[in-house]
């Protein structure tokens, strides 16, 4: 994901999103996006329609304007002038003479690669694609499902500076019920373990009738599964997970998202990975405008995928192959050992690698389709005969006809889409789209979306993606972990998780055995890992401090657990209002009595700043450090303290978030007994210095 997804990401790191996705299914009455009308399914407008749109005879305003100086245009001119200025529009009026599915054909040009968007009644319906080579093409948005009256077309500039010649508007159809019957449920790799090969005919089985629910997560946290089953009673069928600090070359490394996919597993749910893999030289990084990785310079003709790494080491030691061949061979096995992991475990993988990578802001699709496809085949050759990864269901997520491996390299085809807030199309055009990359071969999933789809909707467009799989953060939830509306409101939510057309957690059949049952998993038992709840008070301390230049807000969620051997934080300090903070002058205490006298150690999962504004996410794991402290007089369930701290010159600026991530044990492992420490549980008991002066908390 990319630019739209930047707000989100930077809960945890600097993610970037381009949408640059078809959005359909947009009604010429906007009531249907929340899911007026009945399913259609294999039907034609009654009425047989077609008419072509003069770019020229447009309402414009603005540097828009008609011009007649590209040759080749039709009619007598087209419009020009999408310069991105603020008062550029263009828009026309036209009739629908009864309620169906249309094709739309938008005939458009520009001297270098362009994204713009065609809106219907104010909604966005779909993104114009120009290819950069100054010739008219066309982009086709199909199955666009249109009420009868009046509608206004418009375009909405994202990338501007195109020329757009016409529009045509004719009969379309839905979705056939043929779509699904195509698919296979035979998986590419022929020695998948069992429990994959029931999951895949579970998978086959449903395509076409239901879809599953899925999500991702704030990175090593489940927030947002706790948030779902708070708010509708469910959790979702599918776990979405990532890699990203499991790469050699991340700044940071953590095992948590693993650790969170063997725990879905005993849960019963389905897990998906992907991995935002850093790239192995020069700089640790996913983002092509971030390193000078270059995948081109790794491309060889020897046969290496079979190898062992001392193979492929010794090979570029003696100038076979270069370095980034050997680095990025690593990486994969390196990953490689966290699926076998999971394998041993019993825990099946949808497999998600190499994601969206035509849109070319990932370095693994910056060197082009050639690249691309040399790097996932080998992966595939690799994770598969080499590693022997039989729980790997392969889902291609590419997002270019011409950047697919074949149907032998793949399970199941995906499509990632950021609609509009509110907008919960079912995406048909998309989705036939993503059916064609096989042929209808391959099923067909919502490997990521920023907004839910309508289930009416789902229903009356013949429109069931094998899964979605709602991205994090911003995308569902605020910073108290409530759903926030943004995207898809509380109401839309609670419809599409209660469904019938949904399959939620509760709803999965047991696939251990031959085949799969049909018996449903027990509701998951809420555990301190999977949902950590801040007890007995949820509401963060809010202290300004005595100058009155800043205020704070603190939340701590950890272990619920009264005895324990490891005493966990995530602590969450929220710079509200007021002016910036000097982080080398902050300390965070934390009391609790000790029980005993065995020595302590403390370990920093994570320690970073959140910003809301770039650059969104720095680490400071490096510079964290934690002590512990004997009271001299020893107080009411108090008599240690552990104390945070960061050695920075950073500063803590409004809107911003400290986050600290800590653990801490004594050399025996024996219990805390948390039930009478004095910050357990409270958080106006987890104190804030600030210059040696406490500014946030209440003391022992």
């Amino acid at each position: 994901m990319r630019k739209s997804k930047n707000k989100v990401i930077a809960m945890v790191l600097a993610f970037g999103v381009t949408a640059s996705m078809l959005f359909t299914s947009i009604p010429g009455a906007l009531s249907a996006l929340t899911g007026a009308g009945n399913r259609i399914t294999k039907a034609e407008a009654a009425v047989e329609f077609y008419t072509k749109l003069e770019a020229e005879d447009a309402t414009m305003t603005g540097d828009v304007k008609a011009a007649s100086t590209r040759a080749g245009y039709s009619g007598t001119g087209y419009a020009t002038g999408f310069t991105q200025a603020g008062n550029n529009s263009w828009s026309m009026p036209v009739t629908i003479p009864t309620e169906g599915f249309y094709t739309f054909t938008i005939r458009s040009t520009a001297d270098s690669y362009k994204e713009n968007f065609l809106y219907i009644d104010g909604a966005q319906t779909g993104t114009i694609y120009c290819k950069g080579d100054a010739m008219w093409g066309d982009t086709v948005i199909e199955s666009v499902y249109l009420e009868a009256g009046t509608i206004t077309l418009s375009i909405k500039e994202s990338w501007g500076w195109f020329d757009l010649d016409y529009i045509e508007i004719k009969n379309g159809t839905g979705v056939e019920d043929s779509v699904y019957a195509t698919a296979t449920s035979t998986l590419v790799n022929p020695n998948a373990n069992q429990k994959t090969k029931n999951i895949m005919t579970y998978l086959r089985s449903i395509y076409g009738k239901k879809t599953l629910s899925g999500q991702s997560g704030t990175l090593n946290e489940s927030t947002e599964f706790d948030t779902l089953y708070r708010t509708t009673g469910r959790y979702p069928a599918i776990r979405l997970l990532d890699f990203i600090f499991c790469s050699p070359a991340s700044e940071w490394h953590s095992t948590g998202e693993v650790d969170l996919a063997l725990d879905w597993n005993e849960k019963g749910g389905l897990t998906s990975f992907q991995w935002h893999w850093h790239a192995p030289k020069g700089g640790a990084s996913f983002y092509t405008e971030k390193t000078s990785f270059d995948l081109s310079k790794a491309v060889t003709t020897q046969n290496i995928s079979r190898k062992s790494l001392s193979e492929i080491k010794a090979m570029y030691e003696a100038g076979t192959i270069t370095e980034e061949t050997y680095l990025m061979v690593r990486d994969i096995d390196a990953i490689s050992g966290y699926l076998a992991q999971l394998e041993d475990a019993g825990v099946t993988v949808l497999w998600r690698p190499l994601h969206e990578a035509s849109g070319g802001w990932f370095w693994w699709g910056a060197a082009g389709e050639g690249s691309y496809l040399w790097l996932y085949r080998l992966m595939f050759d690799r994770q598969t005969y080499y590693h022997e990864l039989n729980n790997l269901i392969w889902v291609w997520n590419g997002q270019d006809a011409d950047w697919y491996p074949g149907d032998e390299y793949c399970d199941i085809v995906g499509t990632d889409i950021y609609a509009d807030k509110h907008n919960y199309s079912a995406q048909t055009a998309q989705f036939k789209k993503t059916v064609n990359y096989s042929g209808g071969n391959k099923m067909a999933a919502l490997t990521e979306n920023g907004v839910m789809v309508n289930p009416d909707l789902m229903s009356r467009d013949n429109t069931f993606w094998l899964w979605f799989g709602v991205w994090y953060g911003d995308f569902l939830i605020d910073y108290n972990g409530n759903l926030n509306g943004v995207y898809t409101e509380a109401s839309m939510v609670n419809k599409v998780y209660n469904s019938d057309l949904v399959i939620t957690l509760d709803e999965l059949p047991n696939f251990n055995g031959t085949n799969p049952t049909g018996v449903p998993t027990v509701t998951p038992t809420v555990t301190p890992i999977v949902t950590p709840i801040v007890t007995p008070t949820v509401t963060p301390t809010t202290t300004p401090i005595p100058s009155g230049d800043f205020t704070l807000t603190l939340t701590n969620t950890g272990n619920t657990a009264a005895s324990t051997n490891t005493i966990k934080n995530n602590i969450r300090l929220k710079h509200e209002s007021g002016s910036d903070i000097d982080l080398s002058k902050l300390t965070i205490r934390y009391y609790y009595t000790k029980e005993g006298s065995a020595s302590e150690n403390f370990y920093c999962d994570t320690a970073a700043l959140q910003y809301n504004k770039a650059p969104w996410y720095v680490s400071h794991n490096s510079s964290a450090s934690g002590s512990f402290h004997s009271l001299a007089a020893p107080k009411t369930n108090a008599d240690s303290y552990l104390e945070l701290k960061i050695n920075t010159t950073d500063k803590l600026t409004a809107g911003s978030t400290l986050i600290f991530d800590t653990r801490f044990t004594k050399n025996d492992w024996s219990l805390y007994n948390q039930s009478n420490d004095y910050s357990y549980g409270n958080n106006s008991n987890v104190l804030v210095y600030y210059d040696g002066e406490l500014i946030l908390g209440v003391e022992p």
